[in-house]
């Protein structure tokens, strides 16, 4: 799963970075194989439309797969894998959660403010900061030469000093930390974990034929004071090959969820050329949903099931002639 080059840092050695910067990075920790196959796992082309199933929103220049553990077997592995969870191990002094995780794909443009992700909800809104620690895992999965990671240096240590912003204009770290930027244009399968207290963004840019895919997880220290904390954690049974105690206290079996999963999204939260290429893929299946009621009106039930029979019979007749 990870390239040597990663599993060679001791989890001493990442857990001093992250607590003495307040990030560690390792270029191309993920083998390809694994990044290929999470594209499998995920179609961002396809978009939820009355769909019985999890699967890819939108809400402006960013395609969101949210619930990668109901389908993902590749990203549940990553996110339970051995060296993510002795990382958290040796990092947490009291019990941690997965708390919220995603793939997404930022396309054409965008502009992320200055941020911690220490954040406390009540339903969708942001309310407050909390002084839980956690960590923030960025995987990389494809090469990022614009729009990458930005980390204020040491900010871990001193953003509480703005727990009552929930953004950072540019203007205001532009002409206080400029130079305190740091900036992780890195190969795919590139891994950045940072401490959520510390202030960081994507760099802004704007390309109409540049993508950037990214998965991304966040686990905190959730004590007694925030039970709720957390978005809810769909699994897919067929993947909990290596469950354990341990693994069921991560992925927060039996603990309480109150956060609905980011983003919020609706027809509305897509821009106008996505809204007009969702109705040139639903053109042909209302025609197809017109015309299979209109015969169904004209028609009486028992023909349908009589026809549905019938085809039953054909393709048994057919399959038994194969043997």
């Amino acid at each position: 799963m990870y390239h040597l080059n990663f599993l060679n840092f001791s989890t001493s050695q990442i857990v001093n970075d992250l607590k003495n910067k307040g990030y560690f990075a390792c270029e191309s920790a993920l083998e390809e194989e694994y990044i290929d196959q999470i594209f499998q796992d995920i179609d961002f082309n396809n978009i939820l439309i009355n769909t019985n199933d999890v699967g890819v929103v939108i809400t402006q220049n960013i395609k969101f797969f949210t619930h990668c553990l109901a389908s993902s077997k590749t990203t549940y592995d990553i996110l339970t894998s051995r060296k993510i969870l002795d990382i958290c191990n040796e990092y947490f002094d009291d019990d941690y959660k997965l708390t919220n995780h995603r793939v997404y794909q930022v396309y054409k443009s965008g502009h992320m403010p200055w941020h911690t992700d220490n954040n406390l909800q009540s339903g969708k809104q942001l309310v407050a900061k909390h002084n839980m620690p956690g960590l923030l895992f960025l995987f990389y999965l494809s090469d990022v030469t614009k729009n990458a990671f930005q980390y204020l240096k040491y900010s871990h240590k001193w953003s509480y000093k703005y727990d009552g912003e929930i953004y950072l204009t540019d203007t205001f770290i532009d002409k206080n930390y400029k130079n305190d930027i740091l900036s992780f244009p890195m190969k795919k399968g590139t891994i950045i974990i940072c401490d959520i207290h510390g202030i960081h963004r994507a760099e802004p840019f704007k390309d109409d034929n540049y993508s950037r895919t990214t998965l991304l997880f966040q686990v905190d220290q959730v004590g007694s004071k925030y039970i709720g904390h957390g978005e809810k954690n769909l699994v897919n049974t067929e993947y909990l090959d290596n469950l354990t105690p341990e693994v069921m206290d991560y992925l927060g079996f039996g603990f309480p969820r109150k956060y609905p999963a980011f983003p919020s999204s609706s027809v509305a939260t897509m821009t106008p050329q996505n809204i007009l290429a969702l109705q040139k893929q639903l053109l042909p299946q209302t025609i197809q949903a017109l015309t299979k009621s209109l015969v169904k009106y004209l028609l009486p039930a028992e023909t349908f099931i009589n026809i549905k029979r019938i085809l039953w019979d054909l393709k048994l007749k057919n399959k038994n002639k194969q043997f």
